[in-house]
């Protein structure tokens, strides 16, 4: 949106122009390389990490280390070197993700945190908070 309240683009509908990309954005962000990151929320308790290019083109779709397990994505956010940082409830844990969305590593496991639902990233600083009301604070090295 400009200044002006007008928009500058629309994300609504894939390449072909009739299938629907996303059923619930729950979360957005834009990546240092204008890649636009989706937390889509498919259903009550699934969803999935849609990413496109700034101009709309799908890029990918993650739903989870595991596809075949069913996995809540809750936020999601992108370090200095484009790296996706994707809180899931489901298996509390905090998935790290290379640009084009491929799973590298957890990050932080249910030792670490239990069901996040939001994550901040500042500096060097990872912010998460869980479903039950409490805020924790690691150091991020990218």
């Amino acid at each position: 949106v400009t200044p002006n309240g007008d928009v500058i683009r629309e994300y609504e509908y894939n390449a072909d122009g009739r299938t629907r990309l996303f059923i619930v954005p729950y979360k957005v962000r834009q990546n240092f390389n204008t890649d636009i990151c989706v937390v889509n929320w498919t259903s009550g308790d699934t969803s999935e990490l849609v990413i496109l290019t700034f101009s709309g083109a799908l890029r990918s779709v993650y739903r989870g280390q595991d596809p075949t397990k069913i996995c809540l994505l809750s936020d999601v956010v992108c370090d200095s070197h484009c790296n996706l940082l994707v809180s899931d409830v489901t298996y509390s844990s905090i998935h790290l993700l290379g640009p084009d969305g491929e799973f590298m590593k957890f990050l932080l496991t249910e030792k670490e945190v239990q069901h996040p639902m939001s994550v901040v990233l500042y500096k060097s600083t990872l912010w998460v908070g869980d479903i039950d009301g409490r805020l924790a604070v690691f150091n991020y090295k990218s």
